[in-house]
């Protein structure tokens, strides 16, 4: 793992953890923890408030959802949470974000954006309904030539637009003089740029603007704004209300009273997964939106926390803590031979029972999923299952994760237990701890049944030249005994053939300033031990650790001179 930004001490959790996009696609990072509101700065590559404070003090620590959204009005992100707001905000101006939560024509809560309108749930006053808001008019008002400010000679002037107040944003900005001699236009990404050359700033919120010309405006002369405006609780999508009758594309609200409280919306297919705590309803929306089914789909499709499940190409994955031989992660996914979407378990070989799920966050990585949770000795997630879908295996990490998100291709986690943020499996760092740096393997009879001797080991994989492993072996569970070590700069080690670890599967680019992270370099290597030393044995297991900093992989694990010695016999020390 890898620190993002300045470490902050103390205790604390990351509450929210999410990517927006700007206009042209650039990511941001956004996180939230106690009150504050924070984005990852590039340039100083640390975190910067957004506001003060932004959060009421009633959703201090609270889980904060994000959702993304891209209209004419602009490249937007929204968040909120129960007893917060209902905040907008525009990720190429990070620095100011808007409450439009009105109590009269939305709702805050954990929310989607899907099909032009915003779904939300998890309202304290009603914890078992669905709502949505207004399908987007994109209803927009213009003004013209609204004067902001006066030449005095100079190049270099600034305004305020006069419409841009209450939940109101910008769009489609221009600024120029009375005798027209440049005119800035917006670029959508909060910049100006002028027809001779000139430079400028707009912010869509707040409405302020200013602009350099390239050439002296003559004193006296009018400098106009022409721009629009939108109200997303006007016929947006944040507008929630519906009449009576209600008329299609208006807000909606659906009852599901008998699954419990609900956690989480997700799509697959055409239809809108709600799932409860209890149970699971399938939404279907029509086309026209002049109608819709709300039935139940399972009982016992369910999951424990609102982060506990998470939509794929393939269906979605989440943890069902409903059966009574204990939890399971599943995937909701078509079956086979058929059209039926239904459940599939993926961890028949996983034992969960002694972990709990009440914080459990999900999220596909490339070909991973990874589950976080806790254990019951522990009030904040202290555990993380890794699930390798080509090799249809789990491990088990001690990670510390209350939320996901992947940012310009690596994965990023929220701590449970302070404020801070980690890049997870790309690069490496030293935090000069080596307790999870070993693996052992299944107990084998090498699938010769009865008393064995072997002479020799073969092992081969990829290492890293600053990095060693040792190797330990335990005979018929007497202890482990050190048999050999693998060093980075055996002459075993074929330096001829570097291996990139981590440059494509495990991460796409950086965070931050230079350097190599993400570059993981290691080496194919042979080892053979000739003399094992062990004794005559029924079953046999290995561990490795590694010992120093750098990649180390076992690819295979090759047992050569096996001794047959007799069956029905007992290791000597049983005798």
């Amino acid at each position: 793992m890898s620190l993002i930004g300045t470490e902050a001490t103390g205790t604390g959790k990351i509450t929210g953890l999410h990517v927006a996009q700007g206009w042209d696609g650039t990511e941001l990072l956004l996180r939230t923890r106690a009150r504050e509101v924070e984005y990852y700065d590039e340039t100083t590559e640390d975190w910067i408030e957004i506001g003060t404070n932004t959060l009421p003090a009633a959703a201090s620590g609270e889980d904060v959802a994000f959702a993304n959204y891209w209209s004419l009005a602009g490249a937007q992100c929204w968040l909120s949470s129960p007893n917060s707001g209902l905040y907008k905000m525009f990720p190429d101006i990070p620095g100011s974000i808007l409450d439009c939560y009105s109590s009269a024509i939305n709702f805050k809560g954990y929310i989607r954006i899907k099909q032009n309108r915003l779904f939300s749930w998890y309202r304290p006053a009603d914890l078992s309904s669905v709502r949505g808001s207004t399908i987007d008019t994109l209803t927009y008002t213009t003004v013209t030539n609204e004067v902001g400010d006066t030449g005095d000679g100079g190049k270099t002037y600034s305004g305020d637009l006069a419409a841009i107040t209450g939940t109101r944003t910008a769009l489609a900005v221009q600024i120029n003089d009375q005798d027209s001699v440049e005119t800035f236009t917006d670029n959508h990404d909060g910049t100006l740029t002028g027809s001779a050359g000139g430079t400028g700033t707009i912010n869509y919120i707040t409405g302020v603007w200013a602009v350099t010309f390239n050439a002296n405006v003559t004193a006296g002369k009018e400098i106009r704004a022409t721009y629009q405006w939108e109200d997303s609780n006007e016929n947006g999508i944040s507008d929630f209300r519906e009449a009576s009758p209600r008329v299609a594309a208006e807000g909606f609200s659906f009852k599901q009273g008998d699954a419990g409280i609900m956690m989480n919306v997700l799509s697959y297919a055409d239809v809108e997964y709600c799932l409860h705590e209890k149970k699971a309803y399938a939404l279907t929306l029509t086309k026209d939106d002049t109608g819709a089914t709300n039935l139940i789909y399972r009982d016992k499709v369910a999951v424990p926390y609102w982060r506990a499940c998470w939509a794929t190409g393939e269906g979605i994955w989440y943890l069902d803590d409903t059966d009574e031989t204990g939890p399971a992660v599943r995937l909701l996914t078509y079956n086979q031979i058929g059209t039926q979407v239904l459940p599939v378990a993926k961890s028949l070989n996983l034992d969960l029972s002694n972990y709990i799920f009440d914080a459990c966050a999900i999220i596909e990585y490339g070909d991973y999923i990874l589950v976080s949770c806790r254990t019951s000795d522990s009030s904040y997630n202290n555990r993380v299952f890794l699930y390798d879908k080509t090799w249809d295996a789990w491990t088990q990490l001690d990670w510390w994760v209350s939320c996901w998100t992947i940012y310009n291709g690596t994965l990023v986690a929220g701590d449970s237990i302070s404020n801070n943020c980690y890049i997870l499996l790309s690069g490496l760092d030293d935090d000069d701890s080596l307790i999870n740096n070993s693996v052992e393997t299944w107990e084998t009879d090498l699938e010769i049944e009865g008393l064995k001797r072997v002479k020799k080991i073969v092992l081969s994989g990829e290492i890293g030249p600053d990095q060693n492993c040792d190797i330990y072996a335990n005979v018929d569970n007497g202890g482990y005994i050190k048999i050999g070590t693998i060093e980075g700069d055996g002459n075993y080690v074929d330096r001829g053939q570097k291996i990139s670890v981590g440059s494509l599967t495990l991460g796409r680019s950086e965070i931050g300033g230079g350097g190599t992270q993400g570059e993981i370099p290691a080496y194919n290597f042979v080892y053979q031990i000739n003399r094992l030393g062990l004794d005559k044995f029924e079953r046999v297991k290995l561990k490795f650790v590694a010992t120093g900093i750098g990649y180390c992989s076992i690819s295979t694990i090759r047992w050569v001179d096996i001794r047959y010695k007799g069956k029905g016999k007992v290791p000597s020390k049983y005798r």
